[in-house]
């Protein structure tokens, strides 16, 4: 659910490869006299009924996006323990880093790494994780043989929220989302490579960089302007790069915006790492006649396809 628009994706397994089986679009055309976030929670979840029956979508198990700028995360370096030492660590470790009470919000944690190469098992991953728009939160040292963990906080007026719209939109809730991980799922996958993926929306800008499949950092922007877009870019590239001697390789747009040619000319013309516009839809089987149509609205139905892919 983004500021002025609510899309769907529904997906099914069939021979071991999800298959695009429907989605549904709505859009607010007239920005200026409502958006979505300042509706009631019913007139949320009556947009969202009426899309489902429209599209005919089947499914009534949904996972739902939550943005970037509405949770909290960081990333903590702890030592090397067991996990059920971990387990007690981490709630005690977050109040140093969580900027509200810990009674307000629901803490979720993955692990990043714990002194080793390859990525570890990322089930603990609930499903949500950001950076307020003040600060980035980055990975700490790789070679200090301690364990990083990806610390993620919810307030739970937002989990409520939701929850009270899917139950009212007759939807049950099998997960929330952090759209960062939604959006590295669709358009990146298991690929080990380092991205910039640039979600550029019609109030704000989300970065974030993907290595080795892992969220390394997410940042919202508060802002659309191209020229300071950019310059953060540019900024999160050149810090990452220097501090971990890696180069990002590609730049992903996806989100509303990414559509609008002047502004990714823009972008490919002005930064020094190639500029693609990302396609959630390249992973997965759908009937070819559909190729012209999902060519022009892949960008803004990243994150719904990446959340579907999480069920299956």
């Amino acid at each position: 659910m983004g500021s002025s628009s609510i899309k769907i994706v529904e997906l099914e397994k069939k021979d071991e490869r999800l298959h695009l089986t429907n989605y549904a679009l709505a859009q607010i055309k007239n920005e200026a006299v409502f958006k979505i976030g300042e509706l009631r929670d019913a007139e949320v979840a009556e947009i969202l009924k009426t899309l489902l029956a429209q599209a005919q979508i089947k499914s009534r198990r949904a996972s739902i996006s939550l943005p970037v700028d509405k949770t909290f995360s960081t990333v903590m370096e702890l030592p090397s323990m067991p996990e059920k030492e971990l387990v007690a660590a981490i709630p005690f470790e977050a109040q140093k880093y969580v900027p509200v009470p810990l009674n307000e919000v629901v803490l979720d944690w993955s692990i990043i790494s714990a002194g080793q190469e390859e990525p570890l098992d990322k089930s603990r991953m609930a499903g949500a994780a950001s950076s307020d728009s003040a600060q980035l939160s980055w990975a700490g040292n790789e070679k200090t043989g301690g364990i990083q963990v990806l610390l993620v906080a919810v307030p739970k007026d937002i989990i409520n929220k939701i929850a009270r719209i899917a139950k009212m939109a007759g939807l049950e809730l099998a997960a929330l989302e952090q759209e960062a991980f939604s959006l590295a799922r669709s358009l990146i996958g298991h690929d080990k490579n380092i991205y910039m993926i640039v979600d550029l929306g019609r109030k704000s800008t989300d970065l974030i960089v993907v290595d080795r499949e892992f969220i390394r950092l997410s940042h919202n922007l508060e802002s659309v302007n191209k020229e300071i877009i950019l310059m953060e870019i540019d900024r999160v590239v050149n810090i990452y790069q220097m501090r971990y001697n890696k180069k990002v390789g590609t730049c992903l747009l996806a989100g509303g915006r990414a559509s609008e040619k002047e502004l990714a000319d823009f972008l490919g013309g002005k930064l020094k790492i190639p500029v693609k516009i990302g396609n959630p839809f390249a992973r997965l089987a759908y009937a070819t006649a559909l190729e012209p149509v999902l060519k022009d609205i892949a960008p803004q139905m990243a994150i719904a396809v990446g959340l579907a892919m999480r069920e299956n």
